[in-house]
């Protein structure tokens, strides 16, 4: 799709003219490199906006970060229920050279009354950005993207639980921060990106290291701005950043279905939570949907991960009636090509089509419900992660291996590293100093996934995972 480029200062002031309402509830930018040109990005904005609005956005103006603003009209609009819809807009752009650059774009509003925003939340605009780093020499080809959408809502004195399910096509490993939301203001003719004044987290509200977020106990109904920053990592560097800025509506519970895990006893549970699944051997995951009490509305399931969003597995699910819901199961069998450091996420939604009109005429709206599986493809439980490794002192990287690697070990005595095959058979033994340590892969290790551990004085003190490619 073509894009206009705009040079003039003087359009960055016109800004406001491409979005004029208070109709934007959430969006980010998504991006890939072109496979000839390194130097060359193709960008995904997607926007999500209140269907019911009178507002479009037929096209945005997009900083690119080097002093170049691209005019880029709408692609496509489609319906995501009966309250917002997904709006998405497509460009390419060459940098000039190498270096780090930040991709922003402005909607001139945000949606009204939200709580912790001050008042009027409307006057305040929209702003997400997307960090990227231009280097032919370590290209990272794809940045992160979501396989959901952020459009849910959260229910007075329930906790919250949800994922936006991102996910890199890289592999590479990403971790989430909350930030505040972001305006843009004008000072002397000039825009000026900034954290909103008076911004406040919403109380108990937190992120993992999977990307769930959890809220303890939403109090006070009503709309809520929420920021996550999405940071991507490759042997112990920062390659790239995003953020998503999207609405959650707090409500009382009414009409909703509930979604429930059963038989995770079943499952070989890891310590963090995860779930392993072994290759070439079929996994079940169960779940429960269950109507809200005194309806007796038509229920429905729906998966979303990056296993089928790349096109690495295709889970089957099944549904079949029970009392008062609906039994829902989810099966494949991973293969051995999945086997990865990281963990995929399953998100499973339930959805009634209530009708609240009594007439037939059914409404998709915030009636949902999610359950998140967090999936480790081995042969063996992990015994920890990078950042417990990280914590007792080590870096490993890169991480996956192909021929040399590097340890970075704190200051104790006799340090040895013993790696173990997913049978547990120790395959190599290698000594460590204090301070940067040069490794070779041993010629016998093959490809495959590996688990080790760190002694010092025969005692152990740091464990992980290495992916020998």
């Amino acid at each position: 799709m073509k894009t206009r480029l705009i040079f003039s200062v003087l359009a960055l002031l016109f800004l406001p003219l491409f979005a004029q309402a208070t109709h934007i509830v959430g969006g980010y930018i998504s991006y890939s490199v072109d496979p000839q040109n390194p130097r060359k990005y193709n960008f995904t904005q997607t926007v999500y906006t209140n269907r019911n609005s009178t507002a479009e956005d037929m096209a945005i103006l997009v900083a690119m970060g080097d002093g170049t603003t691209v005019e880029v009209p709408r692609a496509t609009v489609v319906k995501y229920n009966n309250i917002f819809d997904l709006e998405t807009f497509f460009w390419s752009y060459t940098y000039g050279s190498p270096g780090e650059y930040t991709v922003a774009w402005t909607g001139e509003n945000r949606d009204n009354n939200h709580i912790n925003i001050p008042s009027p939340s409307d006057q305040k605009s929209f702003y997400i950005l997307t960090t990227l780093k231009v280097d032919p020499t370590a290209v990272n080809r794809h940045g992160a993207k979501l396989a959901g959408a952020p459009l849910f809502a959260a229910y007075v004195g329930e906790e919250m639980k949800f994922n936006l399910i991102a996910y890199d096509a890289d592999g590479d490993r990403l971790t989430y921060d909350l930030v505040p939301s972001r305006e843009r203001k004008i000072i002397d003719g000039k825009g000026y990106p900034t954290y909103i004044a008076g911004y406040t987290f919403p109380e108990g509200l937190t992120v993992d290291k999977f990307g769930e977020l959890r809220w303890k106990t939403p109090a006070t109904k009503g709309k809520y701005a929420i920021a996550v920053k999405i940071t991507e990592h490759r042997e112990g560097k920062v390659i790239g950043s995003m953020v998503v800025d999207f609405m959650v509506t707090v409500a009382e519970r009414t009409q909703q279905p509930i979604l429930r895990q059963l038989h995770r006893e079943r499952l070989t549970v890891n310590y963090d939570g995860s779930i392993l699944a072994r290759p070439n051997q079929p996994l079940k995951l169960e779940y429960f949907l269950r109507s809200a009490e005194g309806t007796d509305f038509a229920l429905h399931a729906r998966q979303y991960s990056d296993l089928d969003t790349l096109d690495l597995a295709s889970p089957v699910i099944t549904m079949r009636d029970s009392a008062n819901g609906k039994a829902v199961t989810l099966t494949f069998t991973p293969t051995a090509d999945l086997v990865r450091l990281e963990p995929y996420t399953i998100g499973m939604r339930g959805k009634a089509e209530v009708d609240i009109r009594g007439n037939g005429s059914f409404i998709d709206r915030y009636d949902l419900d999610w359950n998140y599986t967090y999936l480790v493809v081995g042969e063996q439980q992990p015994t920890a992660v990078g950042d417990e490794l990280a914590k007792a002192g080590f870096i490993l990287y890169p991480n996956p291996v192909a021929d040399k690697f590097v340890i970075k070990a704190p200051d104790l005595p006799n340090m040895l590293l013993h790696l173990r095959d997913v049978n547990g058979k120790t395959v190599a033994r290698l000594k460590l100093q204090p301070g940067q340590n040069n490794l070779t892969r041993p010629e016998a290790l093959a490809a495959g996934l590996y688990f080790y551990t760190i002694t010092s004085r025969h005692k152990p003190v740091g464990t992980g995972k290495m992916l020998v490619k």
